[in-house]
């Protein structure tokens, strides 16, 4: 059983401010809230600018599931690590990375996109590609056509996971189909930690299913794992705060005492 997290203060983040830290985050319901749609979200100017003063002393990855020009084109901060693709794809000062894997199954998923649109259309689900996974969203769906339409995926998806094409991948709302490998947030994390070759602690700060391996990862690192919002599952987070909002603003407070 996880223990409870406890909640984050910003003293946590000053007792390291001489350690050179490195920072991570995930974007959706982490440094910002969930709408309806992907393409709903916007990176409130407040949260930028936070973002923004701690990249200008610390080094900072934005690890996502987004699309890697989607988040780039969101956050729109230079000079930092950004992870799309569930860290499937790397870029930032000195590394550019894609998983191998991934991009050899790239091609497949193509295939798999028209059917899914085809198939769902009549529950009204969003179907993301990105590329290198496909996101199908059914926070849109109305509830009582929830349950028909994962069995449909299901049926969809069935023969593509048996034979090892794909893999599935659950997260609030959304169900995501990958290729079969074993790469992870937390591997991207790990990659990056090494690229920028900081020994301070490692912080990252999540909010869902996807963001567990992250928070393992940065636990085996001995760093501070932060869940994101309401606690109503269990997390290998080590703290938590309750919203994006709370988030900036124990950052906030952390800028401000640094000076």
């Amino acid at each position: 059983m996880n223990r409870a997290p406890s909640r984050l203060r910003s003293e946590i983040l000053i007792r390291q401010k001489e350690n050179d830290p490195v920072f991570f985050f995930d974007f959706d319901g982490t440094l910002t809230k969930i709408e309806q749609t992907p393409d709903e979200v916007k990176f409130r100017p407040i949260a930028k600018f936070i973002v923004e003063q701690l990249a200008r002393r610390y080094a900072v990855g934005i690890v996502t599931g987004r699309a890697l020009s989607d988040i780039k084109k969101l956050i729109g901060i230079r000079g930092i690590y950004y992870s799309g693709n569930h860290g499937v794809e790397i870029e930032g000062p000195g590394l550019t990375f894609v998983e191998p894997k991934s991009a050899e199954s790239a091609d497949y998923l193509d295939t798999i996109v028209p059917k899914l649109k085809t198939k769902l259309r009549q529950y009204g689900p969003i179907v993301q590609h990105k590329k290198y996974s496909i996101a199908v969203h059914y926070r849109t769906v109305e509830a009582g056509l929830v349950r028909r339409l994962l069995d449909d995926l299901e049926s969809i998806t069935r023969q593509p996971v048996k034979s090892g094409k794909v893999r599935l991948q659950l997260g609030k709302k959304v169900v995501e189909l990958k290729a079969p490998v074993e790469w992870d947030k937390g591997l991207a994390i790990e990659k990056i930690v090494k690229k920028t070759r900081r020994s301070g602690k490692v912080f990252f700060f999540g909010d869902d299913m996807t963001d567990e391996f992250g928070f393992e990862k940065v636990n085996s690192l001995k760093g501070v794992s932060v869940y994101v919002g309401r606690l109503e599952r269990k997390t290998h987070a080590k703290y938590y705060v309750e919203s994006p909002a709370a988030l900036i603003g124990e950052l906030a407070k952390f800028l401000f005492e640094i000076g």
